[in-house]
């Protein structure tokens, strides 16, 4: 196993868009048998960087201008993905429609793996229930792994202070409020929420994603609409 050019450490990701080239002797065959791997980690959602990262590599490319969709260029290319698809960036869905597709394409030749910020949104499928929407603001704690960061309550009285208007915490309390505050304050990824509106904002085609139940910001990774409280692992 070697490395055809070095791998390169960027802030915050870890890439390498040359490849490694694994020889395998096998016994029918005087010669070894010659694969490559692409691999990259950590795009966060950065589309454009992975755009750039596609351009650069020999095993992964787009099957048509458009960038709807990838493949692998030769029989003998592997990819793997590191982990960490989804938060920062504006692409985090796009993203993860490319990365599936691929895999799919590509079953025994794509790897897939789970970075933190892929399996702290698993906690959506369980926050953003109707029985945990359900439960009153005023019952969920603050992240017992953060001690400065404010509960649901007191984050719904920020907003409401905010709106003004006879506005109240029980008035501000939805779906997407609550997400919001997961990002915020018990997933470490506070522009999250915008970046995400912004995005599902694009691939509808409207002037803006509404920010009330279920309108706007739901996770990368994960399903729609707002979670309830501090429970389940901790930041990204």
């Amino acid at each position: 196993l070697h490395c055809t050019r070095p791998l390169c450490l960027g802030r915050r990701r870890l890439s390498s868009d040359a490849h490694m080239r694994v020889r395998t002797p096998f016994r029918c065959s005087p010669h070894p048998c010659e694969y490559e791997i692409a691999f990259v980690s950590d795009v966060e959602g950065d589309l454009d960087y992975f755009n750039r990262w596609v351009a650069g590599s020999r095993c992964v490319a787009y099957t048509g201008s458009d960038e709807a969709a990838l493949t692998l260029t030769h029989a003998r290319a592997y990819f793997v993905y590191g982990g960490d698809v989804p938060d920062h960036g504006r692409g985090s869905e796009q993203l993860l429609r490319l990365l599936v597709g691929l895999k799919r394409a590509f079953p025994r030749r794509v790897a897939l793996l789970v970075g933190n910020r892929d399996l702290n949104k698993l906690r959506l499928t369980s926050e953003c229930a109707p029985s945990d929407l359900a439960r009153p603001h005023w019952s969920i704690p603050a992240p017992h792994w953060d001690p400065s960061a404010p509960t649901l309550s007191q984050h719904l009285e920020q907003v409401a202070a905010a709106r003004g208007g006879g506005a109240t915490a029980a008035s501000c309390d939805c779906a997407a409020e609550r997400l919001r505050w997961m990002y915020e304050n018990t997933l470490g990824c506070p522009a999250t929420f915008e970046a995400r509106r912004a995005e599902l904002a694009a691939l509808r085609s409207v002037g803006s994603a509404t920010g009330d139940n279920g309108g706007g910001g739901g996770g990368g990774g994960g399903g729609g609409g707002g979670g309830g409280g501090g429970g389940g692992g901790g930041g990204g």
